[in-house]
């Protein structure tokens, strides 16, 4: 065991080695991706950076974060009526800034952010972000079926594994539902196969294995509400529309359109590929966005590479660093509110 001497927690030999490999894939990706193409002529594009795209994508990058957050309010409210947005909002930064340094760490962070903000179990809020992968999973093989509508011949050529990566996503989202079906429908049977699974452990283990599995069950209950559920459901296209414009908006802040002309269709398949990068587990999305932005761009849409590296190392960046940035300042406001309140 090692120890984090600053709060004295003990990281285990296997998620150092986890996190390493992790760090590694990351690397070998970039190295991948930028092979044969020297550093000077991607940064070369850098220099007449449009300012005031610049700054509308790190907007567009906040505005995307802020809709996540109106979302889960609704989750939230189905145990927490009186949940402030400005600290759901808080708590997805922290959890995007986790995620910068720690792939998938983020989401935790972001359960133990509200919990802490609102007094709330942290248990429950992470129910309701299981509850949110399953949506953005719809959302996703959605933005991909357009993606194919409007790019079609393309990247069925480019991508020929696309159409079963479609067939996983559905399978995998049937699953899903039907799972979180069942949980909810049969609560207490669950809770009770909780308890029988853990009968001969001691009292204490079998106390903690229902006591999550019940408050995982009350974050599932978000989806209970039919007006919640309509309006959990309309928005969530909304930060998949948000996301499209604001790569469509990073072609504009590279000037890309001075090469061909380009729509809001351009920035749609950017973020439907993308993604698939972004699964991979790397801190940050580092190497696995970076490749397939690089491959959408040239393949896709006929841009050079060199050009095509410069939009993935700009973008990334501005929709990394950001977010790690505020959240180390929220983070040290939110100690030094916790040292106020202890002392008065």
């Amino acid at each position: 065991m090692t120890l984090d001497k600053q709060n004295g927690k003990k990281f285990s030999f296997r998620e150092i080695f986890l996190y390493s490999i992790s760090l590694l894939i990351g690397i070998a990706l970039l190295i991948y991706t930028f092979r044969g193409v020297g550093l000077d002529e991607v940064l070369i594009h850098f220099v007449d950076v449009n300012v005031f795209y610049l700054v509308l994508f790190i907007h567009v990058v906040f505005l995307g974060a802020f809709i996540r957050a109106w979302r889960w309010k609704y989750m939230i409210e189905s145990f927490k009526p009186d949940v402030k947005l400005k600290n759901l909002f808080s708590a997805v930064i922290i959890g995007y800034g986790v995620n910068a340094i720690l792939p998938r760490f983020g989401e935790v962070a972001r359960a133990m952010s509200i919990g802490s903000l609102e007094g709330i179990s942290r248990i429950s809020s992470l129910g309701t972000i299981v509850i949110e992968r399953v949506l953005d999973l719809i959302f996703l093989i959605l933005t991909v079926l357009l993606g194919l509508y409007l790019f079609g011949d393309v990247l069925e050529s480019e991508y020929p594994w696309i159409y079963n990566s479609i067939y996983i996503g559905v399978v995998a989202f049937i699953l899903s539902l039907l799972f979180l079906g069942l949980v909810i429908k049969y609560q207490r049977r669950v809770l009770i196969w909780i308890e029988k699974l853990f009968a001969r452990m001691n009292f204490k283990i079998l106390n903690k294995a229902t006591l999550f599995t019940s408050k995982i069950i009350d974050g599932f209950d978000s989806i209970k509400s039919r007006k919640n559920f309509v309006l959990i459901f309309l928005i969530s296209p909304l930060i998949w529309v948000i996301y499209a414009f604001g790569a469509y908006i990073g072609l504009l802040m590279l000037n890309m359109q001075e090469i061909m002309p380009v729509d809001f269709s351009f920035g749609w398949i950017i973020m439907s590929i993308t993604t698939f990068g972004i699964l991979i587990p790397t801190p940050g999305s580092t190497g696995g966005y970076h490749a397939f932005c690089k491959s959408v761009l040239t393949m896709v849409l006929g841009y050079a590479v060199e050009i095509s590296l410069a939009y993935a190392l700009l973008t990334h960046f501005l929709s990394t660093v950001p977010f790690l940035l505020v959240s180390v300042i929220l983070f040290f406001v939110y100690q030094r509110k916790k040292r106020n309140s202890t002392s008065a």
